[in-house]
């Protein structure tokens, strides 16, 4: 009777208490079978999916859904006479101190509201956004994970208080699956749940069809894809952790 009540309130407790929210390791497709290559789990930790992606019947036509990735920010263009918001953000990202380097984010707004508005307020809030965290993870093959805004180390986050509700304060629901993590540079929420996107957020650095239909997605990297692939090829790391600081010193819209 009490383990049923325990995995009943679990998802409630976790959605109240943001620095619980751990995003899952087997998300970024980690694990000891894995790492020692055996069979499909070094396939999936390769970006070609879990079994159900991969054999001569799984076809994946990159050229078909960046065409549909263009037409979804295309979108923009059409909404932009019917608001006044950018659907553009930057990261100004220093490494160790130095001089800080920009990434210029184009954002699915149209598509996508609640979600873009989400990471928009956040990158100009001043006192729990974006400015001042830190890279906290970078996974080889998949890409930077940034945005804790709890805890700065990504066992936490939490939205934005205008996007979230009194049910569920610290974290919004899935909006859709429209862009595909196709290559370097699409931008997605790191939700360690369904319907539990909060701060965090990755930046790829290649295709990782593993993560479609499970983070959302919701932007792309327009400028500064050098300062991405930069960090992610030259910075040491340890167990994913970076050894130096990589820190967001500015953000804002554009």
């Amino acid at each position: 009777m009490m383990n049923n009540l325990l995995r009943s309130s679990a998802p409630k407790l976790l959605s109240r208490n943001p620095s619980t929210s751990t995003i899952p390791s087997r998300c970024m497709a980690t694990g000891t079978r894995g790492a020692r290559g055996h069979g499909w789990l070094q396939k999936y930790r390769a970006g070609l999916g879990g079994r159900h992606l991969q054999g001569r019947w799984h076809y994946r036509n990159n050229e078909e859904l960046n065409q549909v990735n263009d037409e979804i920010f295309a979108m923009n263009k059409d909404a932009a006479a019917d608001s006044a918001a950018s659907n553009e953000a930057y990261l100004d990202i220093s490494v160790g101190g130095e001089e800080a380097r920009r990434v210029v984010i184009e954002l699915a707004a149209a598509a996508l509201p609640r979600t873009v508005e989400n990471f928009r307020l956040l990158c100009q809030e001043k006192e729990d956004g974006y400015e001042s965290t830190k890279l906290y993870k970078i996974e080889k093959t998949v890409g930077l994970c940034l945005g804790d805004v709890v805890s700065n180390d990504g066992t936490g986050g939490k939205c934005h208080p205008k996007v979230g509700t009194e049910d569920s304060p610290f974290a919004f629901e899935d909006e859709g699956f429209f862009v595909s993590h196709t290559g370097p540079g699409i931008v997605s929420m790191m939700s360690p749940g369904v319907h539990r996107n909060d701060s965090r957020f990755l930046i790829t650095t290649t295709e990782a069809p593993q993560l479609d239909g499970r983070f959302v997605a919701f932007g792309r990297v327009k400028e500064g894809m050098d300062v991405v692939n930069d960090i992610a090829t030259s910075i040491f790391t340890k167990r994913g952790r970076p050894t130096v600081d990589v820190k967001v010193v500015g953000c804002g819209v554009v």
